[in-house]
């Protein structure tokens, strides 16, 4: 027998055992781990609940992907997290974040099996503002939504209106109490404003209540703020809303502009107008359409100067129209009449400049283009869509005079790597906008695309002190033209400094980075920083931002 047939036994043995070892070792975690301590008042405290929400959605639908609670000292720590950008949040509603204006959230970019490390969070009890709302007889309004709109400083002109569904409503006694607020000055109100009576207002859901605020006017300039220290409770902020009018009806119909025939089955809007035709609130959605004979009819209107018109929507909508005005002083209006005209096309070629890979131009065909014509003065804005062809052609119809803005829609979520450089007629960069003249028909438009596959990793070092607690980076990249209106979207800078960005077109960009105090008012820690990248497909580039805060200066590295 050869000796190759004395070993055979010998080799299937090793190969078997070789398998075998094999299907026992344990692949290697890549999950990275995320631990720190919660702590209020300074002193670790137990049972809070902590999570993290990935954050790659593209709407901002986070989903959660690990939680745990705090042990007996405020101890936490999360595993099984995949790398990637994740949002990290105590879940403790009654409680916010040590410094005020600062989200109770920290985001995070994550690398692929890191171990990331006291990332803690101190927080204090939120303060609370309770009181009764009733109507002129003295009987509790039940399910009443109160709105707290939070002014960091007395005369602060910018504000937040903070909502948390069933918490910021009225009970069976009328009694509300809204918890977890952070220090600062409040204003707190219910009902709706005027010109939504009769439309769709999101956000108080339809009160039959004219907005009123505390302690019971109707002008805002008039409102009594309230001063809520940390963790106080501030009761009988109590209010009395003012009874909303049934209101009016207006009735019209919507015709051809050109045909005068009516037409069916357009949705109808309106809104507030001043006595010079200039709008002077949002869009009124009724959710009324017109009926097969063209008519439409709003009801409880209150007095005042509106103005209807017709809400383009979908890829065939071919047309347009220019608001109609109307007056409610003291009865129903009838007779509008809504004049459809045809709307301006665009059409024209979608092309790849920087890829000739047959691949990579057949993303083209996932994209769905959209023109956007904001209103000329009292002019009602219009939108006309349409997906990118086989052949690389687009048309987009329905527009109305005006300056035409090409984008990219967002549902379904473009293809990533793919982003507009430019649009260009007649081989001229058209930066703001396309013109549109009444029922202009438009072609030889090109949608000009760069593809990138190129990305930046970089972070944000502090020396020399310590920046106010609550302080958020800001980090914009823009063609190394410097052209301003070529910012990118905000790169996010997460809680450790540290940002990224992929999907990068080859080229060089200037980056901006600046800072913003939590205190509104305040001035910036530093001026903003620029430096220079160069990118390349396939290739990541570093790069670092050093504030010196004792040389009183920052500069990049």
């Amino acid at each position: 027998m050869s000796d190759f047939y004395r070993i055979l036994p010998f080799l299937s043995l090793l190969v078997l055992c070789t398998a075998v070892c094999a299907a026992q070792t344990p692949a290697r975690d890549s999950s990275a781990s995320i631990s720190g301590r919660v702590t209020i008042g300074g002193k670790g405290v137990a049972g809070i609940t902590v999570v993290v929400s990935a954050m790659n959605s593209s709407y901002g639908d986070n989903k959660p992907i690990a939680k745990t609670a705090t042990d007996d000292d405020g101890n936490y720590r999360l595993t099984g997290i995949s790398p990637g950008r994740v949002m990290i949040t105590p879940i403790a509603k009654a409680f916010v974040p040590g410094t005020g204006s600062k989200p109770l959230g920290k985001s995070m970019l994550v690398a692929e099996g890191e171990s990331i490390t006291k990332i803690d969070f101190a927080l204090v009890h939120g303060g609370v503002i309770t009181g009764r709302i009733t109507d002129a007889q003295g009987n509790p309004i039940i399910g009443e939504q109160v709105s707290m709109s939070f002014e960091n400083t007395p005369n602060a002109s910018r504000q937040l209106i903070t909502w948390d569904g069933p918490k910021n409503k009225t009970d069976d006694r009328g009694i509300y109490r809204v918890y977890g607020l952070e220090a600062g000055n409040y204003k707190v109100s219910v009902g709706q404003s005027s010109s939504s009576v009769g439309g769709r207002d999101i956000l108080m859901g339809g009160s039959p209540y004219v907005k009123t605020f505390y302690p019971g006017v109707l002008e805002e300039s008039k409102a009594t703020i309230i001063e809520l220290k940390e963790g106080a409770e501030i009761t009988g902020i109590d209010i009395t809303p003012g009874k909303s009018a049934e209101g009016f009806s207006a009735a019209g119909t919507v015709v051809d502009a050109e045909s005068g025939r009516p037409v069916a089955n357009v949705s109808i809007a309106y809104s507030s107008f001043t006595e010079a035709n200039q709008p002077i609130s949002g869009m009124i959605f009724t959710g009324v359409r017109t009926d097969t004979s063209g008519k439409f009819r709003f009801e409880g209107i209150r007095p005042g100067r509106y103005a209807a018109f017709s809400v383009p929507y979908g890829q065939d909508n071919t047309t347009y129209c220019e608001p109609t005005p109307f007056e409610i002083s003291d009865g129903d209006v009838t007779g509008i009449e809504i004049k459809l005209r045809p709307g301006g096309t665009i059409s024209g070629v979608a092309v790849i400049e920087n890829n000739s890979d047959p691949a990579i131009a057949a993303l083209l065909k996932r994209i769905v283009l959209y023109a956007f014509v904001h209103p000329k003065g009292a002019g009602a804005p219009s939108m006309g869509r349409g997906q990118i062809n086989p052949d690389s052609s687009f048309r987009l119809v329905g527009l109305a005079p005006g300056k035409a803005i090409i984008g990219i829609e967002g549902f379904p979520v473009p293809p990533k790597g793919l982003t507009i450089a430019r649009t260009e007629l007649d081989g001229v960069d058209q930066e703001e906008g396309i013109e549109m003249a009444p029922g202009a028909q438009i072609s030889g438009v090109r949608v000009v695309f760069s593809y990138g596959s190129g990305s930046m990793r970089g972070e944000v070092k502090i020396e020399g002190g310590v920046l106010p607690e609550g302080t958020i980076f800001h980090l914009y990249m823009r063609p190394g033209s410097g052209d301003d209106s070529k910012f990118t979207p905000r790169i996010d800078v997460d809680a450790r400094g540290r940002f990224a960005s992929e999907n990068i077109s080859p080229g060089t960009y200037e980056l901006s980075l600046y800072a913003f105090r939590p205190d509104p008012g305040q001035p910036e820690p530093f001026k903003p920083l620029k430096q220079s990248i160069t990118v390349a497909n396939d290739a990541e580039v570093r790069v670092v931002f050093v504030v010196n805060l004792a040389a009183g200066k920052a500069e990049p590295q």
